[in-house]
């Protein structure tokens, strides 16, 4: 069985580097259902793309987090700096009432797992499943899907373009443009008819003109509903 925990970016480093090989926690209802020989899968706070995987290979017991301590260091500074650590993120209550559990761990190897959620161009498993040690995991969109990750790529082309003004991220941008009108079914031909209209009736960015504010005598909702959208502020 595979549990999933999250962890700060600290112990989550450690047990990468393999310097941490115990977590401890609250015995609590998610806790108890950790056994010998269950993995874990561990993923990088705050962002949570980044995960590892471990093996449970052992699970100490005991009612507060010095008395576990004491079972598994030697060291009475080392015991007492890791107690007043613990109670930074649960209360003595909290203790009480549920016991504390410390995991022995093992990363297992090759188990980076690095979460990215996001539509890629059509070659990138392809080359990603290539490359010696890299396996990736992907599905086919519906097209409701699509439209809605076609949209968060135009936002994020977007930004990478205003990032560098590149060419190569224009490019890009275009592309998720392109996509957005195949699956929408709109042709070149029809979006410059539409284009020519709007330039007709209000002009094009040619002239480089920026609208500071205006000034009128009565409010104007339609106006604040459009000065309020999200992307504008």
């Amino acid at each position: 069985m595979i549990h999933k925990m999250k962890l700060n970016e600290s112990p989550f480093e450690r047990i990468k580097n393999g310097t941490k090989t115990i977590e401890f926690r609250l015995y609590d209802e998610k806790r108890k259902k950790v056994k010998i020989g269950d993995k874990i899968e561990f993923s990088k706070l705050p962002d949570l793309q980044e995960k590892i995987l471990v093996d449970v290979l052992d699970i100490y017991r005991d009612k507060t987090f010095e008395n576990l301590f004491k079972k598994i260091f030697t060291d009475e500074d080392e015991i007492e700096r890791k107690t007043k650590s613990m109670y930074q993120y649960y209360s003595k209550e909290q203790e009480k009432e549920y016991g504390v559990v410390g995991i022995k761990i093992d990363l297992l190897s090759n188990s980076f797992r690095y979460t990215y959620n996001k539509l890629v161009r059509d070659k990138i498993p392809e080359d990603i499943d290539s490359e010696p040690g890299r396996k990736c995991k992907y599905r086919i969109l519906n097209d409701e899907e699509y439209l809605k990750e076609l949209n968060k790529k135009v936002l994020e082309e977007a930004n990478e373009f205003i990032e560098e003004n590149s060419i190569e991220e224009l490019g890009d941008l275009i592309e998720v443009i392109k996509a957005i009108m195949k699956l929408k079914g709109y042709n070149m031909e029809e979006v410059k008819k539409v284009m020519k209209s709007k330039a007709e009736r209000k002009g094009t960015f040619n002239n480089k003109i920026f609208l500071e504010y205006v000034d009128e005598e009565k409010r104007n909702l339609e106006e604040e509903k459009e000065l309020n959208k999200d992307f504008r502020k």
